[in-house]
């Protein structure tokens, strides 16, 4: 009976999350070793039937679908041009490659073209599990791996609309070829056509009624009505769900329709996983094991040409690396082609068992090989000497967001800077203007060597990696004992093993916005600026207690109204176009206009004790200010340019 199998499949695939989950191991190895052992190569439990079959189907669908939703093809012109020349190297140089090895040792011609397509396509589900669970997903080799998942992801279509060419006898297949090009191109302008026009204007209408309720359905209706809709027309199930995923993809409903469908997805994703693995049947794998021996070594290769081609793309041994392991292993969609090759006669059973195996073996290894890939990318593989031109500088490591925004400020007060990034197009954007970017990982200690980190006043950390922030800390605080170190962080949680490392000062960009949001809102209820900038330095100065839950707003309240409402000693800088600027102490009278004592005045780092009334102030003039907070608070309005 279907209901009892899928009762059964799913009692199994969750009993192999949990025990993932206990092992540390993603879901979707789990579901599949949960699937081998459990399947008839195992103990026997469930038999793989027909209908568990066309379940699998549906949840390669939903996955394709959700895939297509979240597949990013409108990114920068540079970001695009470098994905799609990282992926189509990689996709070509493996299918080449593979396909050599296997048809010059025992496999026809076609066939050895279907393990090319197969060992081209890497997880994208994984890969992309591990970097998020990591943090890593925009980090350099994040961004690296994920450009080439992407176009793999992109490549299917064209595998699969080539795989009824490959059936055709060779005679008959240049007419195979474009009468399949032919209908195919027909077909996807209909799907697109109706994905574009059709679906968004009904996902609307289905908005206007206001009926939450309706939009679970309606998304699932969009999602296999494609499918079969494209089924109808000649191509294949998950094709069509992919092709209507991207078209839905740039609309107003497509995170919406994502996450209606995601918990469906998962449930049905642990249906095909399980039952892929329950087909694997490691005696008939060991019967042929040239066959598997020989993806294994394809596999391998496919991780050094993805190492050295990021390596290459992206200029960084240490990113070809990472990607090349993170990338070793077969994915979900070798295991749609394969099973599609099967039906169309293109490869044996034999071929198929070793695919299985090689993929359940592969998928399982990955997250050992990215933590050992992560261990072998922070080694010292070359050492230089100090570089003697630097010194008495800033060191910034990272020319993202915040890294471009120190260094502007950096080079408009004339302070010396270096930068290390590992971007060559930023590099190369950053050099054209004159700025001292250096292409480097900082995470080296020849790179910072080099940098002249040993010798700099102040290191500003702004990478997206968190490994390798860690890396660059502890190694900065060891080569320069005495330099003030400033990291941004991306969640709060990170401050304390920073510290430990040897950061000065971390500031942890998730809740920066909140913070500045909040002294934004106060300024905009009307409380003076000074007290603003007293409830942030709070809030900093306890490393976000206060926003983070632990410590109660209550315990702050009396520091704060002991600080507002006590006589301040406040520094301020005369600016270039305030009230201030030109007049003498006695014409601004500081005093009569807002009750604020001058007690001091620095003037080119020289201290002026009580500076005669007839002093005029300059730019650059610093203020030692007394007085209540509004005394300040209007001090502060003189001394400052006018606000447009």
């Amino acid at each position: 009976m279907l209901l009892t199998e899928i009762v059964i499949l799913l009692a199994i695939a969750c009993a192999g999350a949990v025990a993932g989950r206990a092992a540390r191991i993603p879901p979707v190895v789990a579901y599949l070793l949960i699937g081998v052992a459990a399947g008839p190569g195992g103990l026997g439990l469930i038999e793989h039937s027909y209908g568990i079959e066309r379940l699998a189907e549906i949840g390669v669908a939903l996955l394709l679908f959700g895939v297509g939703i979240e597949l990013r093809i409108d990114r920068g012109r540079r970001e695009l041009i470098r994905m799609l020349a990282t992926g189509a190297a990689q996709v070509v140089a493996t299918i080449a490659a593979t396909t050599c090895l296997l048809h010059f040792t025992m496999l026809p011609f076609q066939a050895a073209v279907v393990g090319g397509f197969v060992v081209a396509l890497s997880s994208t589900a994984l890969v992309f599990k591990l970097y998020s669970d990591r943090g890593e997903i925009d980090a350099p080799h994040g961004r690296a791996a994920a450009s080439i998942l992407l176009f793999q992801d992109l490549a299917l279509v064209p595998m699969m609309l080539f795989l009824p060419v490959l059936a055709s006898p060779a005679e008959q297949a240049w007419q195979a070829g474009l009468q399949a090009l032919g209908a195919t191109t027909a077909a996807l302008l209909v799907l697109v056509a109706l994905s574009r026009v059709v679906l968004p204007r009904a996902l609307e209408l289905t908005a206007r009624t206001k009926t939450p309720e309706l939009f679970a359905p309606v998304a699932l209706l969009a999602a296999l009505g494609m499918a079969l809709g494209a089924t109808a027309l000649g191509l294949s199930l998950p094709l069509g769900a992919f092709l209507a995923g991207l078209a839905l993809s740039r609309t107003l409903y497509a995170q919406q329709v994502f996450a209606e469908l995601l918990p469906l997805r998962d449930a049905f994703v642990a249906l095909f996983f399980s039952s892929v693995g329950m087909l694997f049947d490691p005696g008939l794998m060991l019967e042929a094991p040239l066959l598997p021996l020989l993806l294994f070594a394809a596999v391998a290769l496919k991780g050094l040409l993805s190492a050295l081609i990021v390596g290459i793309v992206w200029k960084s041994p240490r990113l070809g690396l990472i990607s090349g392991l993170a990338l070793a292993q077969l994915g979900e969609f070798s295991f749609v082609l394969s099973s599609q090759a099967g039906a169309l006669g293109l490869i044996s059973s034999s071929l198929q068992q070793a695919i299985l195996g090689t993929a359940v073996t592969t998928m399982a290894a990955t997250p050992f090989l990215v933590a050992a890939g992560r261990r072998l990318s922070l080694r010292d593989l070359s050492s230089s000497k100090d570089s003697p031109d630097l010194a008495d500088h800033v060191a910034v490591i990272g020319y993202g967001v915040t890294g471009q925004a120190v260094a502007r400020v950096l080079a408009e007060t004339s302070i010396p800077f270096a930068v290390l990034d590992m971007d060559p197009g930023r590099v190369r954007s950053a050099q054209s203007e004159g700025m001292p970017v250096r292409f480097g990982d900082g995470s080296k200690r020849s790179v910072l060597q080099a940098a002249g980190l040993a010798h700099c006043r102040a290191v500003v950390v702004a990478v997206s990696d968190p490994a390798a922030t860690r890396r660059i800390v502890s190694v900065a605080r060891q080569m320069n004992p005495h330099a003030a170190i400033l990291v941004r962080a991306h969640k709060v949680e990170e401050i304390a093993e920073l510290e430990r490392l040897g950061a000065t000062e971390v500031i942890p960009a998730e809740f920066e916005a909140s913070v500045e949001l909040f002294v934004r809102l106060l300024e905009r209820l009307g409380v003076p600026r000074h007290v603003a900038r007293i409830q942030e330095g709070i809030i900093r100065a306890g490393h976000y207690h206060a926003m983070r839950g632990t410590a109660s707003s209550f315990d702050l309240l009396p520091e704060i109204e002991k600080l507002i409402g006590a006589g301040i000693l406040e520094r301020a800088e005369v600016m270039p176009g305030s009230f201030a600027c030109g007049l003498n102490l006695a014409q601004l009278d500081l005093k009569q206009r807002t009750g604020a004592l001058i007690l001091t005045m620095v003037r080119n780092g020289e201290p002026i004790s009580n500076p005669p009334a007839d002093m005029c102030l300059q730019a650059g003039d610093l203020l030692v200010l007394y007085g209540p907070h509004a005394a300040l608070a209007q001090s502060f309005e003189l001394l400052e340019p006018p606000q447009e």
